[in-house]
């Protein structure tokens, strides 16, 4: 007898030897128990998980000569029966649909659904592949698949369901096929093993069921590519010194190797594995495996099927010797290893490169540790006064002493000393220079100016109440806010509205720059800025084409006029006197008063 392979001689025959399609064995035969059987159906689904041995079992069901009705068992052993496993019966044509793809074969199948089957009760067309049939195909089946002869029943498999037109999918049954588990798989193994007589390991089967990727007929395909080498006892170890695998222990060695940090004693076993016949595609997809595995059981994971090894076999070494960040950033260098490599100049240079990085992840340090570090450091220099930095006075007082300007008094003990005992107390010009930085960083996010805030003056001494003995240096800064307290009384009285019409329009141009509407601040640049009665100011221009410009903009401009002023202002455009009347006097050409006219605009500015 010819030899047959394990996928073709274990196919399904009966609904109940479908591994993992419970749900699809069960709706069919419940459909067919109830006599309502769909005139067309769509399976998709991965590779090899059983659509086509599907559409053969209904296909039987549907004709076995069993029972003078569709039955839920087919028997197997019926004439009608046997032809449809051998794929001789006239009425259940099997047709590849990337073979078959013009709109005549279509038409074909059009013409021969008009005769009734020729000894089955149904006649079945099974199209495999059907996503591969050309758009004139597809619309050419429409009519046939939504009123078919009753003796008719269309079965369609995909692995692609996205690229079947929507008139299609509406007009079928769709059941969607699902992936094998490993455990699934790996029972199927052990069962074909045991009928040919070879013994396995449990590891040599929990790899090739792993490397299946939940495909069966995969997974049998590999076994007997296995078998054949493998002298009637498949292992594990057999497997890997014939197919060029890596294996844990190799791993495990190299990895050791890593997190002791010597880069030399790496880039030599890694050389030695490389000698040994393993390619660099292998190898990186191998470690990127194991570093899975390893962020697995770093989280507490130790399921089997999972992990594909037993979880004492991985190197506590590795475990231990990194955080879960850490193996995080080790697993995607592997994987953009692995993108990389397809256009490297030399991939073995690339994966020399990854190995050393290894060798100092424990050094790596993420963004959010750094940033959690900085923020620990900050609690230990300012103690319970890190909440002052938000600027507010209640805060103010608190990181000072009580002595109304913010700052501490140079006599007084740092109020953080509880948790920096045994370090000497800083001196006063130390932490008002600690708080000025702070204080520094926190001004940056905030842009609106206070009604209260002296934003064109500064102060004499900056430090009055530090001892004049103490040295310091002074920094120029346009924020007299620096120390986070509240203002002197002499100078607080200095803060009254800004009456100085060059000192509001300085103060809007930086506004409108600092909001990047430069185009705004030119015009604003332009204009000269006139204040009268206290409460009115007037920007006057010396043409129509400015003054629109600043009036489509004169909403912004005055609420930052009101803002800096510190109460109403109303803002007004003008034109200047002497230019308005130049225009006035001009006369306009006949010409550009015929465009003005015809095009309906206006003369905004320009010589005539």
């Amino acid at each position: 007898m010819a030899y047959e392979i394990t996928a073709t001689r274990r196919r399904p025959q009966h609904f109940e030897d479908l591994v993992g399609q419970e749900f699809v064995a069960a709706t069919l035969k419940n459909s067919i128990k109830s006599g309502k059987i769909a005139h067309a159906y769509l399976f998709s689904g991965p590779r090899g998980c059983g659509k086509t041995s599907t559409a053969r079992i209904l296909a039987k069901a549907l004709n076995c000569q069993s029972s003078d009705r569709a039955v839920e068992s087919p028997c197997c052993t019926c004439t009608a029966c046997t032809e449809i496993t051998k794929g001789s019966s006239m009425d259940v044509i099997e047709i590849d649909g990337a073979s078959n793809t013009s709109v005549n074969d279509v038409r074909q199948i059009k013409d021969e659904v008009q005769f009734p089957p020729n000894s089955c009760r149904y006649k079945i067309y099974i199209i495999d592949e059907v996503h591969m049939l050309s758009v004139s195909a597809f619309n050419a089946l429409l009519k046939t698949i939504e009123e078919p002869p009753p003796y008719v029943v269309f079965i369609f498999a995909t692995t692609e369901l996205q690229k079947v037109p929507a008139t299609i999918k509406s007009r079928c049954q769709q059941f969607n096929f699902r992936l094998v588990s490993v455990e699934q798989i790996k029972e199927l193994l052990a069962e074909t093993a045991s009928e040919l007589g070879v013994r396995a390991e449990e590891e040599a089967l929990y790899w090739i069921a792993r490397e299946s990727t939940g495909s069966v007929r995969d997974a049998y395909t590999l076994f007997d590519q296995v078998a054949a080498f493998s002298d009637s006892f498949i292992t594990y170890e057999k497997i890997l010194d014939k197919l060029g695998l890596v294996g844990i222990d190799r791993l495990n060695k190299l990895f050791e190797k890593c997190v002791q940090g010597d880069n030399a004693d790496v880039i030599n076993t890694l050389d030695e594995y490389l000698q040994s016949g393993i390619s660099i595609e292998q190898l990186i997809s191998n470690s990127a495996d194991y570093l899975r595995s390893v962020l697995l059981l770093k989280n507490g994971i130790k399921k089997e099927a999972l992990l594909g090894q037993s979880p004492e076999r991985y190197s506590k070494d590795v475990i231990e010797a990194w955080t879960c960040i850490q193996i995080e950033r080790a697993l995607s260098l592997f994987l953009q290893l692995y993108r990389d490599i397809r256009y490297s100049l030399s991939p073995r240079y690339e994966t020399e490169l990854a190995f050393s990085r290894l060798c100092w992840l424990k050094e790596y340090v993420s963004q959010a540790e750094v940033k959690k570090s900085i923020d620990a450091a900050r609690t230990v220099l300012l103690g319970n006064n890190a909440g002052s930095v938000t600027g507010t006075e209640e805060n103010s007082t608190q990181q000072g002493n009580g002595n109304g300007n913010g700052r501490p008094d140079s006599g007084s003990p740092d109020s953080g000393g509880a948790a920096l005992e045994g370090v000497t107390t800083f001196s006063a010009l130390s932490k008002a220079n600690l708080q000025r930085s702070v204080q520094t960083e926190t001004k940056t996010a905030e842009t609106a100016y206070s009604p209260q805030e002296p934003s064109f003056e500064t102060y004499s001494d900056p430090y009055p109440d530090i001892s004049p003995d103490v040295p310091y240096e002074e920094e120029d800064s346009a924020d007299p806010f620096e120390l986070g307290g509240a203002l002197p009384p002499q100078q607080t009285a200095a803060t009254s509205p800004v009456e100085k019409s060059e000192d509001i329009k300085n103060a809007i141009i930086r506004e409108l720059t600092k909001n990047d509407d430069g185009f705004t601040a030119s015009a604003v640049m332009q204009a000269d800025f006139k204040l009268s009665n206290g409460n009115e100011i007037s920007a006057e221009v010396d043409s129509e084409f400015k003054k629109g410009q600043l009036e489509r903009q004169s909403k912004v401009i005055s609420e930052l006029v009101n803002k800096i002023c510190g109460m109403p202002v109303v803002f007004r455009v003008k034109i200047k006197a002497d230019d308005r009347q130049t225009v006035v006097k001009q006369e306009i050409p006949q010409k550009v008063d015929m465009i003005c006219k015809v095009f309906r605009g206006t003369i905004v500015g320009g010589k005539i």
